[in-house]
C-alpha cells in the first residue's frame, strides 16, 4: 500500500530534487486562499476556543488557509459534541446512554477523524492536490510533443 503524501513542507531534502520540492511548493502556496481564519459568530463558545486552538497550533506549520474554515467548523463542532456527549456519559454512566446518543458519538467521531485527516494534522490532502496540479503541468510539454507528432 502507497504511503500517504506528505506537504512538501514535511519532507525531507533527500526524497525529492530541490526543483521537484520546489515545483510542488509552488503549487501548494497557490491552492491556499489567503486570509485570516475567524471562527462565525454562532458558535458556541466552546467551539470557537477549539477553532482558535486548531488554528494556533497549525500557525506555525503555514498549512492552514482561509479556504480550510468549513473543514475546520466540522471539527470544532465535533470536538465539542463529543465532549459533551462524554461528559453526559460520565455522569449517567453507559447504562442509562440510549443508542441514538451512541450513534451520534459515532457520527461525530467520523467527523472529527475527517477533520484531523483534512487539516494540517494531518497534511496529506493538501499535497495531494499540490501533486494533482503538478501531475498536469508535467503532462502539458508531453501532450504539446504528441500533438506536433501527428502533424
Amino acid at each position: 500500500m502507497a504511503r500517504p503524501t506528505k506537504s512538501v513542507k514535511a519532507l525531507s531534502d533527500y526524497s525529492q530534487t530541490k526543483a521537484e520540492i520546489a515545483e510542488r511548493a509552488k503549487n501548494e502556496e497557490k491552492l491556499k486562499a489567503k486570509g485570516e481564519l475567524t471562527p462565525p459568530r454562532w458558535l458556541n463558545k466552546r467551539q470557537k476556543a477549539i477553532f482558535k486552538e486548531i488554528v494556533a497550533w497549525l500557525k506555525e506549520s503555514e498549512m492552514l488557509a482561509v479556504n480550510d474554515t468549513y473543514i475546520l467548523l466540522k471539527t470544532a463542532i465535533a470536538i465539542e459534541r463529543i465532549e459533551q456527549i462524554e461528559k453526559d456519559i460520565n455522569e449517567r454512566g453507559l447504562i442509562d446512554i440510549d443508542a441514538t446518543v451512541l450513534s451520534l458519538l459515532r457520527q461525530y467521531t467520523s467527523d472529527f477523524y475527517r477533520g484531523c485527516n483534512e487539516l494540517c494534522l494531518s497534511p496529506q490532502s493538501r499535497a495531494k492536490l499540490a501533486n494533482a496540479a503538478m501531475a498536469k503541468e508535467r503532462a502539458k510539454p508531453l501532450e504539446d510533443i504528441i500533438k506536433r507528432a501527428n502533424l
